[in-house]
């Protein structure tokens, strides 16, 4: 099967015909139909690929998106927006542009050997951990010169130390340039489809840290496949079906150099797509997200996954959707001159939030540190409501007052069912996470500062290990903090300061 072309993919995503195309350059349709098949390259130095770089960015100007604009930005981060003629000219090139070749690392040919049942193939081998960044780095440049939508399979049996070769730092080297790439793939119009073989059953919250920006990028999938047994061999595979294929391989038990080989022949990547769809068989969808903005539908998940009389933890709560009362909550709308339609949506979502605290043995652990900025800021964004509301809502001092003087009234405070702590003092929660999880049932965590979605997790492993992070993380809230005369004073004071 062969690979759509890159003028295939811009026509239908502009819903342009070849047709248009033909009648626009003044040439045959047989032409063009060649083109989106593969079959001849649209030549550059007679300026066709000029003339139809052009139309095709008026039609997108006309139309109203940013297809060919996002493809540009990934291949030429620099390339100025304002500037039509940098973005014909990238365009036009892109289009005509050869298909990259692999790199062949070998000064000098081996002496050929064909083998009665088998093949000959070059293979690129790279060495230690900097031979890895240089393979990944290769192999996504390849990939991002490829028509979209491709789909890029990773498999991961820990092939690769994801923060580098000298542990867990505070930059996080690898894991930030894979990011990038990772970003300009969804950009780009890449998909990408994840399996993990390796999830951490201890500490999975570690993972979900680390990767929730990528599992949240438009296009990405993530599936979990049961622990591979062998414990001293690990490879991490990324396929490109009829394209390319890295594989990253390491051996724990042996102080030997990480090999990353890169295959562009036809029968090995055949090999490991076939590999890999035997994976996936056997493999479930670890992480699923849904729009930050539809609390309704991630409500109904909730509702349905939730076993009732179970402990149920929530960390890092929205005040007023989840807490204050549902009447100060329509206030607060109202004085952001929010449709009514929208007013009722957000009270009856409040309310139903307040019903699920009801049916479930629930703890809050909040942030300290917001109430806290309440007193030294103006006025406060409230993020979970701009979301939803799809503007921003302001809190202002008055607002801010009366939040918290509705918190010491909630059901939850008056049964001791909240804690107050500093997150920043702790430092042991990433800034402005959310999350939500039940021992057996559901796990979901959200930022909607960062992200503009929520993830949600059936996988019991990874439920298991979020519910003891959180339960970890009660023993280390100082024993102040659990004393409701303390918890009192904290709020009165910051009350009186507003």
């Amino acid at each position: 099967m062969k690979s759509a072309s890159k003028l295939d993919y811009i026509l239908k995503a502009l819903n342009i015909t070849g047709t248009e195309v033909s009648a626009e350059l003044q040439i045959d349709a047989t032409t063009v139909s060649k083109w989106r098949n593969n079959q001849r390259r649209i030549p550059y130095k007679n300026g066709q690929s000029r003339q139809l770089s052009e139309f095709l960015l008026r039609k997108e100007k006309e139309i109203g998106i940013s297809v060919i604009f996002n493809i540009l930005k990934t291949i030429k981060t620099d390339i100025n927006p304002e500037s039509r003629e940098q973005q014909i000219e990238a365009l036009s090139f892109w289009l005509a542009e050869k298909k990259i070749e692999p790199p062949n690392f070998q000064d000098k040919p081996f002496p050929v050997f064909t083998p009665k049942n088998g093949y000959n193939t070059n293979i690129s081998i790279f060495l230690d951990e900097n031979g890895i960044d240089e393979a990944i780095a290769y192999y996504l440049d390849y990939v991002l010169r490829l028509p979209p939508v491709q789909t890029i399979f990773l498999v991961d049996h820990s092939g690769i130390n994801w923060v580098g070769n000298k542990g867990i730092t505070e930059e996080q080297v690898r894991i930030n340039t894979c990011m990038q790439y990772f970003h300009a793939i969804s950009r780009y119009g890449h998909k990408l489809l994840i399996i993990d073989c390796d999830t951490d059953i201890y500490r999975p919250y570690r993972a979900i840290f680390r990767w929730m920006e990528l599992y949240l990028l438009d296009g990405v999938e993530v599936w979990s496949h049961p622990p591979m047994h062998d414990d001293s061999y690990h490879y991490t595979n990324f396929v490109v079906e009829n394209e390319i294929v890295l594989q990253c391989v390491t051996n724990v038990d042996f102080d030997q150099k990480p090999h990353s080989m890169l295959y562009t022949n036809k029968e090995t990547i055949n090999f490991f797509v076939n590999n890999t769809a035997g994976i996936l068989r056997k493999s479930k969808r670890l992480i699923e997200s849904i729009s930050a903005s539809d609390i309704s539908a991630f409500l109904d998940i909730a509702r349905k996954s939730l076993k009732p009389n179970r402990n149920l933890y929530m960390l890092n709560p929205s005040l007023t959707l989840q807490i204050i009362d549902t009447e100060l909550l329509r206030e607060i709308l109202e004085a952001n001159n929010i449709a009514k339609s929208k007013i009722e949506e957000c009270v009856s979502t409040a309310n139903e939030i307040r019903q699920l605290q009801t049916e479930h043995l629930y703890s809050s652990i909040c942030n300290l540190d917001i109430l806290e900025n309440f007193v030294t800021s103006e006025h406060v964004e409230d993020c979970n409501l701009s979301e939803i509301c799809a503007t921003k809502i302001i809190l202002s001092k008055e607002h801010l007052k009366k939040i918290t003087d509705s918190i010491m009234k909630s059901s939850l405070y008056r049964n001791n069912n909240i804690v107050f702590t500093s997150f920043g003092y702790l430092n042991v929660i990433p800034d402005n996470l959310s999350i939500l999880v039940q021992e057996d049932g559901f796990v979901a965590a959200w930022n909607v500062k960062r992200y503009k979605k929520r993830l949600y997790c059936f996988n019991l492993d990874v439920i298991s290990g979020f519910y003891r992070y959180i339960d970890d993380f009660k023993t280390i809230i100082p024993k102040i903090c659990w004393d409701k005369d303390w918890r009192d004073k904290q709020l009165r004071r910051i009350e009186e300061s507003l």
